[in-house]
């Protein structure tokens, strides 16, 4: 069985899909297997997928239709036999050493999840090219959650990539399908499961600008109703536990992301609709003004008079 698993949800990246599949089968670290999750992509992304997996025999194809990336991603988890897992976004690539220097990190750590607390822009990966880099020394957490220094420690992406998961963390927890913004609230539970995660300052991933891509276009209801559902999706794996306090701040920051995107809108009916969902949360004793911060609840209180 290979050491690693690695997950890559595929759909529309026929432009970018060659490197990142290169990237990740010329790591330095070679005992993988590479799942790629063809999401009913319309371009030439499967040809490219099936050329790829005639040449190398790490590469495993899921074809199904168009369900959107936490649907691939969990079907991907569904079929790996790996250890560990580590998530790439097909428009986005890996430095070589990545895989080597997360690998290493778990074995000495002994440590569930490890964290690269970078990463890198495409442009800034051209210019650096740290091909030969070394590990450096990471560090571990050792209080009685892992939870309280990821709420603490804001510079830990929120997101599925960048990291290295024990398969074993996944046995009960998959990605919520049709919802948007998905990796906060998974990956807030996940680290609330381990007594210490490894952390290391050399950057393990390159990613790509993309003016198209979900965080960068314009708001909606769709992800109103997500920001609110990921908020519920952490009260209730939290609600009976002693480290609800620190779930909340972290449900917080998603409130507080939320409300600045509206906004900056300007739009009234998102305003609106924002504002019921969040005294929904009220409500329902999910979350309570005082958890925000006196910005939050001035543009809260501004959202209702634009």
């Amino acid at each position: 069985m290979p050491k690693i698993s690695v997950i890559i949800p595929v759909y529309n990246v026929e432009k970018y899909l060659r490197p990142c599949l290169d990237s990740v089968l010329n790591q330095t670290f070679q005992d993988i297997e590479v799942i790629c999750v063809n999401d009913g992509s319309p371009d030439k992304s499967g040809e490219i997928l099936s050329n790829y997996a005639r040449q190398d025999s790490r590469i495993k194809i899921i074809t199904q239709e168009n369900q959107g990336l936490s649907a691939a991603r969990n079907a991907g988890v569904d079929i790996a036999t790996g250890d560990w897992i580590c998530f790439v976004d097909s428009d986005d690539f890996l430095p070589n050493y990545a895989l080597m220097v997360l690998y290493e990190i778990a074995q000495k750590s002994e440590c569930k999840i490890v964290a690269s607390r970078d990463r890198l822009s495409a442009e800034q990966y051209e210019a650096i090219q740290q091909d030969n880099i070394s590990i450096a020394p990471s560090f571990s957490y050792h209080l009685e959650s892992g939870l309280k220094d990821f709420v603490k420690d804001s510079k830990i992406y929120s997101s599925a990539w960048n990291k290295l998961f024990a398969k074993e963390l996944f046995q009960t927890q998959r990605f919520k399908e049709g919802m948007l913004f998905e990796d906060w609230p998974v990956m807030t539970i996940l680290f609330g499961r381990v007594n210490k995660y490894a952390i290391t300052e050399i950057p393990c991933y390159v990613y790509r600008e993309d003016n198209n891509s979900i965080t960068r276009s314009s708001f909606s209801f769709k992800k109103i109703d997500s920001y609110i559902e990921g908020v519920r999706m952490v009260y209730q794996a939290y609600k009976d536990t002693r480290l609800l306090s620190y779930a909340r701040k972290r449900m917080a920051v998603a409130v507080k992301m939320l409300v600045n995107k509206v906004y900056r809108t300007k739009d009234k009916a998102l305003a609106e609709y924002t504002i019921q969902q969040i005294q929904q949360l009220f409500t329902d004793g999910i979350m309570s003004p005082h958890f925000l911060s006196l910005k939050t609840r001035y543009r809260l209180w501004r959202l209702k008079h634009l």
